[in-house]
């Protein structure tokens, strides 16, 4: 009892002391926290990231709550990371188990990571400097960096689609392009929307540096386009205006041509016209010849006599692993690109 009346002189003192051993770790807690929150306001790099899991911590500050998040970090090209975090989140800004996020990660340390305030859009733009709507920017935003930032567009084929243990799928594609073999890469990416089937040929971005890191294009940057198993190898965005710079040359002779029905009657009143060639295929490179078909379609009366009779001679391209994709040389023919005009429908677009 006396030891006791002697220590109550320093009750205050014992009181402070304690309160210190309480506070002082939440205090810098609270500090070591509101300078990294600065620093990846001010450094961090913008992704995305789908909440797999959301719970109270049981600390709130001004009323606010600590949430733990455990977050799926997705980068298209990537596989996904998961991080947990802990992080005042106000009531009004709650997300669900299940959403997609912005979040801003330390490029030095992608354990770091914070939820960020959504972007409004401004800066991010696509090729040719088109605003994107919201979905676009989340799209563009989940892409690794390497391919947002040096990504080429390119095809491929769908060979399977099976599942993961996180929200990814794992996917195997088949990439095609001019004058090389098909290079088989496996992905696993977050796919929002349908999941394309097999045999489906699909658009991708690809690390030129590494074709190996390689990622679905969002269905929000290409309009929801999907391209068929039966369409025409060489689409007008990525593989024919590839075959007409990269391909090899070769001369041609036009055996027979056959007129197919336009689709469009109103691109038939303007003069167009399509035709079933048959080529005899004269490689450049001393290869012996060979026939190859070729159905196109011409965009005027004056093209059409000129190409579309037997016995006309026509400059050619050709894909040297695959011979039988050619296209009629325009540019020689001195037409021009005929692509220019789709790439700036899509730029605008």
């Amino acid at each position: 009892m006396d030891s006791i009346v002697s220590l109550l002189p320093f009750a205050p003192i014992l009181v402070i002391v304690l309160m210190l051993l309480i506070f002082v770790p939440i205090l810098r807690r609270m500090w070591g926290t509101a300078r990294m929150r600065r620093y990846l306001l001010q450094q961090g790099e913008l992704g995305m990231a789908r909440v797999v899991a959301i719970s109270q911590t049981g600390t709130t500050v001004n009323r606010v709550p600590e949430m733990r998040l455990v977050l799926d970090i997705e980068r298209a090209g990537e596989t996904p990371r998961r991080v947990t975090i802990t992080q005042l989140v106000d009531i009004g800004a709650m997300p669900r188990a299940g959403e997609r996020v912005y979040v801003l990660i330390d490029p030095a340390d992608p354990g770091r990571v914070m939820l960020s305030p959504s972007p409004s859009g401004a800066g991010l733009a696509a090729a040719g400097g088109t605003a994107l709507d919201q979905d676009a920017v989340r799209d563009v935003v989940a892409l690794s960096p390497r391919l947002r930032e040096g990504g080429k567009l390119g095809i491929a084929t769908v060979v399977s689609v099976s599942p993961t243990a996180t929200t990814a799928s794992r996917i195997v594609l088949d990439l095609d392009a001019i004058g090389a073999a098909r290079q088989r890469v496996t992905i696993t990416q977050v796919i929002d929307g349908p999941a394309p089937s097999v045999g489906e040929r699909v658009y991708v971005l690809a690390d030129p540096h590494d074709p190996a890191v390689v990622a679905l294009v969002p269905g929000s940057m290409t309009g929801g386009e999907r391209l068929p198993a039966t369409a025409n190898r060489l689409d007008p965005v990525v593989l024919g205006p590839q075959l007409l710079e990269q391909g090899a040359k070769a001369g041609g002779t036009v055996l027979s041509a056959t007129a197919m029905p336009m689709a469009n009657a109103a691109l038939e009143k303007q003069g167009c016209s399509k035709w079933q060639l048959t080529l005899e295929v004269r490689p450049e490179n001393g290869s012996p010849p060979y026939r190859a078909g070729l159905t196109i379609s011409l965009t005027n009366p004056e093209k059409a006599a000129r190409i579309a009779h037997a016995g006309a001679q026509v400059p050619l391209r050709y894909d040297p692993s695959d011979p039988q994709t050619v296209s009629i040389d325009s540019i020689a023919m001195g037409y021009g690109d005929p692509y220019e005009a789709v790439r700036k429908l899509a730029q605008s677009s």
